[in-house]
C-alpha cells in the first residue's frame, strides 16, 4: 500500500464543458475606403432624396389641383342650389293650384335635368326623414312636440341639404321633435322652476 502525498492528486476525468464560451470579437483593422466609393454612395443618397422630394412635390401638386377644382365646383353648385329649390317650390305650388298639366310636366323635366347635373357632379341629397337629428348635417329651424316621433328625430325637412362627396355642401334645414307634449311641458315647468 502506498501512501500518496498530499501534493499528488488522483487523475480525475475531465468534465465536458457544456457552456459555450462567448465568442470574442476579432479586432479588425479599419478598411480603407476608396474615395470614389464614398463619392458614389453620397451621390446615390442625394439622388434618392431628390427622387423622394420630387415625388412628394408631384403628389402635393395633384392634391392642390384637385382641391382647387373641388372649391370651384363647390362655389358654382352652391349658387345653383337656391334656383333648384325655387324650381321645386314652383312645381309644388303649380300642383296645388291645378295649373295646366303640360306646364308642370315641362318644369318637372327641367328640374330632373338640374338634378342629373348635380348627380354627375357627385352631389347627393342628404336623407332627413325619420333620421335622428345630427348637427353636422342638419340645421334645426324649430322644435315641436310630437306624439308619434321620439325626441331629437327629424319630423320634416324645410330645405333640402346636399353633400359633395363626403363634404357637406349645404346642411338640411329641418323641424325636430321635442318628444311628446307632456314631456315637453314638464321640461318647461322644470326650466321655469330653476
Amino acid at each position: 500500500m502506498t501512501n500518496k502525498s498530499h501534493n499528488e492528486t488522483e487523475a480525475t476525468p475531465l468534465k465536458a464543458n457544456t457552456e459555450a464560451a462567448p465568442e470574442q470579437a476579432v479586432p479588425t483593422e479599419p478598411v480603407a475606403l476608396d474615395p470614389k466609393d464614398v463619392e458614389l454612395a453620397v451621390l446615390k443618397d442625394r439622388l434618392l432624396r431628390l427622387q423622394a422630394d420630387f415625388d412628394n412635390f408631384r403628389k402635393r401638386t395633384i392634391r392642390d389641383r384637385e382641391d382647387m377644382a373641388r372649391r370651384a365646383a363647390e362655389k358654382v353648385l352652391k349658387e345653383l342650389l337656391p334656383a333648384i329649390d325655387h324650381f321645386d317650390l314652383g312645381i309644388q305650388a303649380a300642383r296645388k293650384s291645378h295649373i295646366k298639366h303640360a306646364v308642370v310636366e315641362g318644369f318637372e323635366g327641367i328640374l330632373k335635368q338640374f338634378q342629373s347635373i348635380l348627380e354627375k357632379s357627385g352631389v347627393t341629397p342628404i336623407e332627413t326623414r325619420g333620421q335622428a337629428f345630427d348637427p353636422h348635417i342638419h340645421e334645426c329651424v324649430t322644435q315641436i312636440p310630437s306624439e308619434e316621433h321620439p325626441e331629437s328625430m327629424v319630423i320634416e325637412e324645410t330645405r333640402k341639404g346636399y353633400r359633395l362627396g363626403t363634404y357637406i355642401l349645404r346642411a338640411s334645414q329641418v323641424i325636430v321633435s321635442s318628444g311628446p307634449a307632456k314631456a315637453a311641458e314638464a321640461a318647461e315647468v322644470e326650466a321655469e322652476g330653476n
